[in-house]
């Protein structure tokens, strides 16, 4: 597998139901991160020879796709995240940020890594998302 490098977009999986409502069961009033991201998080910034403790992986909700929303990632400071008010979340030394306007759209949901025969990445388990476009790539709440 490649270790993607450039970590751009997530899996929207709205396809999994069922995922979407263990989560919503959870009451996760926050975001939460498994081990998987985490690690993820962690060697991304090693990787692009960032120190874990001052970057995190910054995710932000944008107008794009034929079903309007969809997700960005990219690393970014912490300190920046805070002076912007964005919302951090941590989990064994790896920090995510959510953009401040794109936090109502992910409350509740839950970062994931994949790892597939045909892809490799983020994905964000959302309880909000409504719908979907067949792709996978944008969804609405």
């Amino acid at each position: 597998m490649s270790d993607c490098g450039d970590v751009q977009k997530a899996f929207v999986d709205t396809h999994n139901k069922e995922a979407q409502k263990e989560i919503k069961d959870k009451k996760i009033t926050g975001v939460s991160i498994t081990e998987k991201a985490a690690e993820r998080i962690k060697h991304f910034c090693q990787v692009d020879g960032k120190d874990a403790k001052q970057y995190g992986l910054k995710v932000s909700v944008v107008s794009d796709g034929c079903s309007g929303k969809s997700y960005t990632m990219d690393l970014a400071p912490i300190e920046g995240a805070k002076k912007n008010g964005d919302k951090l979340f941590t989990r064994d030394g790896a920090t995510l940020i959510v953009d401040k306007l794109s936090y109502m759209f992910v409350i509740g949901s839950e970062l994931d890594y994949k790892e597939t025969l045909l892809a490799s990445g983020f994905e964000l388990v959302n309880p909000n998302i409504k719908g979907a476009c067949s792709c996978g790539s944008s969804f609405s709440v």
